[in-house]
């Protein structure tokens, strides 16, 4: 009897390999702008929630010290600060935006009531480096009413 030795092809060719390398990458050239605006739509957000929960912060620092507590946001950087004693002011928190985010330069004074003083509504615009506002890309919009009512808009434009 004689043996036949049979063989198994196991894995891949080269050929097959180059294949499916080629159309991986041309499947990641394609998605590439598509990934850019979602990384860049995500840091935004993420700006905007960051300036939201640091305004709530302030509010509530206000109501629960009974006590004039002010909002400064300056480029990248959020503070909370009780001003309760004139003259001496303390920061309360202090957060910097991170990915390039920046703000509007703005000062919000919450009362012990949770209202903005003097009363006025204020507006801060949320920005990105080398980041252009338009189409698909949204840049959000903090409002602050004078009577307290704090909402993060999802874009600009929606946000009178």
């Amino acid at each position: 009897m004689r043996h036949v030795k049979r063989f198994i092809q196991r894995g891949l060719t080269l050929i097959e390999l180059a294949v499916a390398l080629t159309i991986a990458g041309l499947l990641a050239a394609a998605a590439a702008p598509s990934l850019a605006g979602f990384i860049s739509n995500s840091r935004l957000r993420e700006g905007g929630h960051l300036l939201l929960s640091e305004t709530l912060a302030a509010q509530s620092e206000a109501v629960k010290r009974n006590a004039l507590v002010r909002l400064s946001v300056s480029g990248s950087q959020i503070q909370v600060i009780d001003r309760s004693v004139p003259g001496t002011p303390v920061t309360l928190r202090q957060r910097q935006a991170s990915g390039g985010v920046s703000f509007d330069t703005i000062t919000i004074d919450f009362n012990s009531q949770g209202r903005v003083t003097p009363l006025a509504d204020h507006r801060v615009d949320l920005n990105a480096s080398g980041i252009v506002c338009s189409g698909e890309l949204r840049c959000p919009r903090l409002r602050v009413d004078g009577g307290g009512n704090v909402r993060l808009c999802g874009d600009k434009l929606s946000c009178t």
